[in-house]
């Protein structure tokens, strides 16, 4: 099975760019899509999700599972960046077989479901990673962009390195959040994302790193492309806090690849006794995701995150 997770925390993540696009691609075909939203749990946000859906996936529409950096469980003074947090939560709801990843603000590009599923098919065991241009004033109609503006300093560096229409095996390092489709089993080797880059960010390349040193392989496809608005990136209302503690390179994100360099390749987090993969069997189950309250201070100082 594939599982599609698509991720947000705005209060305008233009989801309906994602259905319609998918839905263009899907073909009729019903797909498992997993919504990972902040705002989940407001009634007129899960109507809005749903009749956007239009009943042509199989939708699980869900909060971030409880976290120590936002929501109602938080232990901070405020919301902060958790994108760990809610790529595991996707991951524990991924019945089997792969899951695909897509940021919010994102539009699907033509061919990106077949390049999708052509990897599944004939990668099964690589983790491909799509590509990205975040470009301005772009418009979208029935899930195709009919304009936008080339925004040269949003465009996927790694294009430059990958001639068109190739695909190039690749490191972990090349593994960036917003397009990727991986065996769901390649996450439940190293115990998930780091929740320790939450607050901080960075945890695409830090899994991805991770992902190697269990032995997995990396391939980055061009052709897997989506386009994001730059403009709503930076919306009020919009951005939750990140923190790289200290001045490079003495900041808590190279303290993190020292770590890496080190040994570091399964992910500390607090799923408690199995770690991922029994929380993922509890929550396939039926039950809830558990509240966990640790940690109370964070790595880098030992800061009381409850000052932060």
């Amino acid at each position: 099975m594939l599982t599609i997770a698509y991720f947000t925390n705005r209060l305008e993540p233009k989801i309906e760019w994602f259905f319609d696009s998918l839905g263009n691609q899907a073909k009729g075909e019903r797909l498992r899509v997993v919504v990972v939203d902040y705002h989940a749990g407001n009634p007129d946000r899960r109507a809005q999700v749903d009749a956007l859906a239009k009943d042509r996936f199989d939708l699980v529409h869900v909060e971030p599972k409880p976290t120590v950096w936002q929501g109602k469980h938080r232990l901070t003074t405020r919301d902060y960046f958790a994108a760990s947090n809610a790529r595991n939560t996707a991951i524990c709801l991924a019945p089997d077989g792969h899951i695909a990843f897509v940021d919010d603000l994102s539009c699907l590009q033509p061919g990106w479901l077949d390049r999708v599923k052509m990897h599944v098919s004939t990668a099964p065991g690589r983790i491909t990673c799509g590509a990205y241009r975040k470009v301005l004033e772009m418009t979208v109609r029935h899930g195709e962009v009919v304009h936008y503006k080339n925004n040269p300093i949003g465009n996927d560096h790694r294009l430059s390195w990958v001639s068109p229409g190739h695909v190039r095996n690749c490191g972990g390092d090349w593994m960036y959040g917003c397009s990727l489709v991986a065996p769901v089993n390649a996450f439940l080797d190293c115990n998930g994302y780091d929740e320790d880059c939450d607050g901080m960010g960075y945890e695409d390349v830090v899994c991805g790193t991770m992902l190697a040193a269990h032995g997995w392989s990396f391939a980055y496809d061009p052709n897997m492309m989506t386009f994001e608005s730059e403009e709503l990136h930076h919306a009020s209302g919009n951005a939750f806090l990140r923190v790289d503690k200290g001045i490079s390179p003495n900041d808590a994100s190279h303290k993190m690849l020292d770590m890496l360099r080190k040994g570091r390749k399964t992910a500390p987090n607090y799923f408690g006794e199995g770690g991922i993969r029994a929380l993922r069997q509890a929550v396939l189950s039926g039950e809830p995701f558990p509240v966990v309250q640790v940690p109370q201070h964070h790595w880098p100082d030992g800061q009381p995150l409850s000052e932060m």
